[in-house]
């Protein structure tokens, strides 16, 4: 049976001796000098490589050089984090007490219902004497909406705090005031809750990606990485076309991004005496947009060649 030639690039069916892919113009002799003998099925796409972590190549940049200049850009002006840092952590504090509170409540509650089940009129007489507590459905109901609420709030302060880091790093780097009460406020008024929007949805999908067993979540991050970047960049993109187009330019780039998230662990660590997050969030931040920056005026000059 003959064997089916298909281009490497987009599954085109190609015909004998073609030396370029009729449809997308790719150069077919540079593949077979490459010695690319990996087979393509005609339906395959780039989603099946969709975890895969490539090396970056073109950057002509290290950490080292980034790291640097993240810090010479921050130098003096760590104040200018200080109130952000401290709204979010009193955000964080107020949004876990309500849970604790919520969470002792409903456990107190069915409590009191089991052992109103279990020991019948005998512990009913032990409440009449003050002694125990008096089960309420609705209050169990109340506790747990709470509960679940400030489950949310969590999730919403820990998915919107990215937002307005990145923002801020940015802000930073443009040798702009960071104010993070500012930018959440433009967030609301001016972005038509674009921002909002996609950060909610990032935070949403790499969830369900961290179920995969932790690492397609973090793989995920680094897809993600540039969303936030993107929508400040162009005021016109959209939520999901933001998140698609940072796929398309962090895909051969994860990896290395990943390594550089990574090199801030021991500072991560820190990070829970709270105190070293005023040093560690800006430095990590502004770091990250420095990268993502050098790899979007990469991707610029690529697509213009």
């Amino acid at each position: 049976m003959k064997k089916m030639n298909y281009c490497p690039n987009c599954g085109t069916e190609l015909r004998d001796g073609a030396k370029f892919c009729p449809v997308c113009g790719y150069d077919l002799e540079q593949e077979t000098a490459n010695h690319e003998t990996k087979d393509v099925h005609p339906f395959q796409t780039d989603d099946a490589f969709e975890l895969e972590l490539e090396p970056a190549i073109g950057l002509n940049v290290t950490r080292a050089d980034i790291k640097k200049y993240a810090q010479e850009k921050l130098s003096g002006r760590y104040g200018e984090w200080f109130k952000t840092i401290i709204l979010w952590l009193i955000a964080q504090w107020a949004a876990n007490l309500i849970f604790r509170i919520a969470f002792i409540k409903y456990i107190s509650q069915g409590t009191s219902y089991w052992f109103a089940n279990i020991f019948g009129p005998s512990y009913s007489s032990y409440d009449y004497y003050n002694y125990g507590y008096n089960y309420s459905p609705f209050a169990h109901f109340f506790w747990f909406l709470i509960m679940l609420l400030a489950i949310v709030a969590m999730f919403l302060i820990a998915a919107l705090a990215t937002a307005v880091f990145q923002w801020c790093a940015i802000h930073t780097l443009r040798g702009n005031k960071a104010d993070g009460l500012k930018i959440f406020t433009y967030f609301i008024k001016a972005q038509k809750n674009r921002v909002l929007k996609a950060n909610v949805l990032i935070a949403i999908y790499t969830f369900f990606w961290t179920l995969l067993f932790i690492i397609p979540g973090i793989v995920k991050t680094a897809s993600y990485a540039m969303t936030n970047y993107l929508l400040e960049k162009d005021s016109t993109l959209s939520a999901s076309d933001a998140i698609l187009l940072s796929r398309q330019i962090m895909h051969g780039y994860k990896l290395e991004f990943l390594i550089l998230r990574f090199s801030f662990f021991f500072w991560t660590i820190l990070s829970v005496f709270q105190v070293t997050n005023f040093y560690v969030l800006p430095y990590r931040n502004v770091t990250e947009i420095q990268f993502l920056d050098t790899l979007y005026e990469h991707y610029i000059e690529q697509n213009q060649q």
